[in-house]
């Protein structure tokens, strides 16, 4: 990890209260620090990517901090979007601080994130390529969050409700995923088909992880979690996706008016998550897999046999889905 990866140099912000440097005005949760919370997934594919492209060792932690940095800050202004109670098994920053100090926490982070791409490389070429690629892909975030705050499932077609998840997936989690990717190889000065090719399967992948982060929030609200942001705001999420393709015109919209229906009341919520999983856990276990092996052929034909693409592929692994049910599908 990189010393100090927040900048704070005060001794006043190296009390146990804000620990690894915590700012005591931005109050960041814990959990976002880089190297601390969630799955590392972006982390393990950026490693992953470094390696397949030439790099020894583990990749400049700079670089993996940055990414990370720029995804905590995502999380922190997503949060405050969806209104979300709740992250990493933990209160929404923004319900602690309150909103404007979350919003400003989480901007604060992207422009860190910035900060750190700036002076991660010695090259100032690469370097510049380096922030570039962090600027074009923070935008394109954006715009990807920017789908999703303002389309609504109870609004859209079937066909709209698949195109839709599938632009939102490509441009927030995917782009993301991508830049981890890249920043890898990019990190071991991997050449430019191999770069395309490593960007190429870390979006690819990103949208898998989408997918199943779609899935996985329907099945922790059967399974007692009271976060259903997606149900609650509406949002065009994969499991509606993949009922659009299973389900008749008439029975989508009798599903559509289900969830109008509800009125923010979690027993509805459970309901319509049962059924939707219960209806589409097929559908979700093929598209996933399919996904994750087509990724897969592909990145291993861009790069001709030159790289040993294992590795990298193996972070795929997790997202897969098994044959079986989970416990809350097999009750539908």
């Amino acid at each position: 990890m990189t010393a100090n990866p927040l900048g704070f140099a005060g001794p006043t912000h190296q009390t146990g209260r804000t620990r690894h440097g915590w700012s005591k005005a931005l109050q960041l949760a814990p959990d976002l620090y880089p190297g601390v919370g969630g799955k590392r997934f972006r982390a393990t594919l950026l490693q992953r990517a470094y390696a397949c492209a030439g790099g020894r060792g583990p990749a400049p932690m700079m670089i993996v901090d940055a990414v990370e940095m720029l995804h905590a800050g995502s999380l922190v202004v997503d949060d405050f979007e969806d209104d979300s109670l709740t992250r990493r098994g933990q209160p929404a920053l923004h319900r602690v601080i309150g909103p404007a100090r979350a919003v400003n926490a989480g901007n604060w982070m992207y422009f860190r994130a910035l900060e750190l791409a700036t002076v991660a490389l010695n090259d100032p070429a690469r370097s510049a390529a380096l922030v570039g690629r962090f600027i074009t892909v923070a935008r394109q975030c954006h715009e990807g969050q920017a789908i999703d705050l303002a389309t609504r499932i109870d609004e859209v077609t079937p066909r709209q409700a698949q195109v839709t998840a599938l632009a939102i997936s490509r441009w927030k989690t995917g782009r993301l995923a991508s830049l981890a990717a890249w920043c890898g190889a990019h990190a071991a000065a991997g050449d430019a088909q191999t770069l395309q090719a490593v960007a190429a399967f870390g979006c690819r992948v990103g949208i898998c992880l989408q997918m199943k982060n779609d899935r996985d929030e329907l099945c922790e609200l059967l399974d007692g979690s009271n976060r259903c942001d997606d149900l609650r705001n509406r949002r065009v999420t994969w499991p509606w996706a993949w009922a659009a393709s299973e389900l008749s015109a008439r029975q989508f919209a009798a599903w559509q008016h289900r969830l109008r229906r509800s009125e923010e009341q979690p027993a509805e919520f459970r309901a319509l998550a049962k059924d939707l999983l219960g209806a589409t856990h097929a559908r979700a276990a093929a598209a996933i897999n399919s996904r994750l092996d087509r990724a897969i052929d592909r990145l291993s034909a861009a790069t001709g046999g030159a790289r040993e693409v294992g590795p990298l592929a193996a972070v795929s692994d997790a997202l897969r889905i098994t044959g079986k049910p989970t416990a809350a599908e097999a009750l539908s």
